[in-house]
């Protein structure tokens, strides 16, 4: 199992903007597998594709990912010709990672609605694929949106969602299927469903994916810290703070992160809850 590390932009305004930025920086030296963005669009959430679009410059091969966009909340045109952009700043590293969110603040922030947004999600990825594979195609000809990404045959998109047509885009329109922060439990009691699916449509070699938070600490002090900056994102948390995060020493989040591969994941994006580099450096540590 690989390890990515989410960036601490999705904590917004409780951030320093210049450790975002450091962040990347030094996940890329470190040798994470990916830094990833997450999107919350109703909140003081960094954008995932300007965020990603700024650390691409800064990293030379974590790959760059967004776990995960509402896409259907968003012009699927101007996702298709942002995504482009940021796979050529980077030289071919970007992943897209969507899913239809579940807030409707967030449909609305953006002036769209929620309504139907199933039927128009999928229509948004068969626009982004055929943009991508046309501009491609076409190169520097007008009608193409944007610049044609660099891998080929296009970035992959990995899908996430919980509902049952959500393994079926990841198949179909997708590359892979993507777990929010479900815990290890779920994932593992999904897992064998997924790779089942994968076979079926001929296609056994997709990665899983999957989020988890983490705060490298047994202090107490820093541990409400924590918490207090994971409810500045969710605002109420759904559930105790320690059964969202994974805590403890090297030893604990080594044991933690471990039950991850146990369960058949191949790629775990730790975000942190703490917002100081020596967290960055214990997930390091768990490489």
């Amino acid at each position: 199992m690989e390890l990515g590390i989410g960036l601490p932009g999705y904590l917004g305004t409780a951030v320093d903007p210049p450790l975002v930025l450091e962040w990347a920086r030094r996940a890329d030296e470190a040798g994470f597998a990916a830094v990833s963005a997450h999107d919350r669009p109703d909140h003081d959430t960094w954008d995932p594709l300007i965020t990603l679009a700024a650390v691409a410059p800064l990293t030379r091969r974590v790959r760059l990912v967004t776990t995960v966009l509402i896409l259907p909340a968003r012009d699927a045109g101007l996702v298709a010709m942002q995504s482009a952009a940021i796979d050529a700043i980077s030289g071919g590293r970007f992943e897209l990672g969507v899913g239809l969110g579940g807030r409707e603040q967030d449909y609305t922030a953006l002036g769209s609605d929620m309504a139907g947004r199933g039927r128009r999600f999928e229509r948004q990825l068969r626009r982004i694929d055929e943009a991508w594979r046309r501009s491609i195609e076409h190169g520097d000809e007008s009608g193409v949106l944007g610049p044609p990404p660099v891998q080929r045959p296009r970035p992959p998109i990995r899908v996430g969602g919980y509902q049952p047509d959500a393994l079926k885009r990841a198949v179909t329109l997708g590359d892979g299927y993507i777990f929010g922060v479900a815990g290890v439990a779920a994932m593992r009691a999904k897992i064998p469903e997924i790779r089942a699916a994968y076979r079926a449509a001929g296609r056994p070699d997709l990665p899983i994916g999957g989020l988890a938070y983490f705060a490298a600490t047994d202090d107490p002090n820093r541990l409400d810290q924590a918490e207090s900056n994971l409810k500045h994102y969710y605002g109420t948390l759904r559930k105790p703070f320690l059964e969202m995060a994974h805590t403890g020493d090297d030893a604990a989040l080594r044991d933690q992160v471990g039950e991850y591969r146990e369960a058949g994941l191949d790629i775990l994006y730790l975000f942190p809850t703490l917002l100081e580099l020596d967290q960055l450096d214990a997930a390091a540590r768990l490489l």
